[in-house]
């Protein structure tokens, strides 16, 4: 993580669960930053309700083909979050901070970003990325 400080977000990539019929919940599902050198870092809620946050390489989408199934009609759909709330804010501005987050018994339940003074913190509830 360290690596990426003083490196502006270019993009957010945020997945949400559809079901068809049913609307998406665009404030939940996993979160993938793109900072301007082209690495990221991905952050998934995992089923033990922690989080999980991984980084990728420039030009690496493989972090995708997890994402890529179909259960009883629903499937993760992808999109670009980067001019929606909370992320819009951020945007463009250079990491200068960051700080997991912790529950009772000491485990990674999120994680706060500072962006040049605004904050940007994602959680797990109920073993999914919030914001």
């Amino acid at each position: 993580m360290d690596a990426l400080i003083s490196h502006r977000l270019a993009k957010v990539t945020r997945l949400a669960w559809h079901q068809p019929g049913d609307p998406a919940d665009l404030k939940v599902g996993p979160v993938h930053l793109v900072f301007d050198d082209g690495r990221g870092l991905l952050l998934n809620g995992r089923s033990d309700w922690t989080l999980e946050f991984v980084r990728t390489q420039p030009g690496d989408e493989g972090w995708l083909s997890a994402y890529d199934y179909d259960y009883l009609g629903g499937r993760w759909i992808a999109r670009d979050a980067s001019t929606e709330p909370p992320f819009a804010s951020v945007i463009a501005l250079p990491l200068v901070d960051w700080a997991p987050t912790f529950n009772a018994v000491n485990e990674v339940v999120g994680l706060k970003l500072d962006f040049d003074g605004q904050q940007l913190t994602l959680r797990t509830w109920e073993g999914e990325v919030t914001t």
